[in-house]
């Protein structure tokens, strides 16, 4: 095996973490994407198509932005309001600087291995904030009569329809 080859394979589990990172941030940020259409869908009163133009008004947002924006929609406590923004640097640091400011530590193993076991810890950081607005989510259905957990389930069901077809 070439030199090469074997660089390649000792990173993937660094790849194969990193990526399981940028998806859960990707994760948070279509949450809080969701959450912000869904509560001026909601102002709006269910008017026909508003949740489209909801959903395409903060579809261009950053993560920064969406936060922004749910603080001015909702009364965030200043805790709560923290914690995501704390998980808004975390996201910050995989997505823009995991891999440029930790360049150099690529060339070691060691440094391979701790870089790997940063993002899992940044990972799990960020999936609870994702968490956090999955419960608010929840409490925001449970007010107009349905669940969250109900529409994942029509989701599943439908994107099983789907592959069968």
């Amino acid at each position: 095996m070439s030199t090469e080859n074997k660089f390649n394979d000792e990173m993937i589990p660094l790849f194969l973490e990193l990526g399981k990172a940028l998806f859960i941030c990707q994760s948070l940020e279509e949450s809080l994407h969701f959450f912000n259409a869904q509560l001026l869908h909601e102002d709006a009163d269910g008017e026909e198509g508003a949740f489209g133009a909801s959903w395409d008004f903060y579809s261009n947002e950053t993560m920064g932005q969406l936060i922004n924006r749910l603080r001015k929609r909702i009364d965030i406590p200043a805790d709560l309001s923290d914690y995501l923004e704390s998980g808004l640097k975390i996201r910050n640091e995989i997505v823009h600087g995991s891999v440029t400011k930790n360049f150099s530590r690529l060339d070691h193993p060691q440094g391979r291995l701790e870089l790997q076991s940063e993002l899992a810890v940044m990972k799990l950081e960020v999936k609870k904030r994702n968490i956090l607005v999955h419960k608010l989510l929840d409490a925001l259905f449970a007010k107009q009569g349905f669940a969250n957990l109900e529409l994942k389930r029509n989701a599943d069901e439908l994107r099983a329809y789907l592959d069968e077809a």
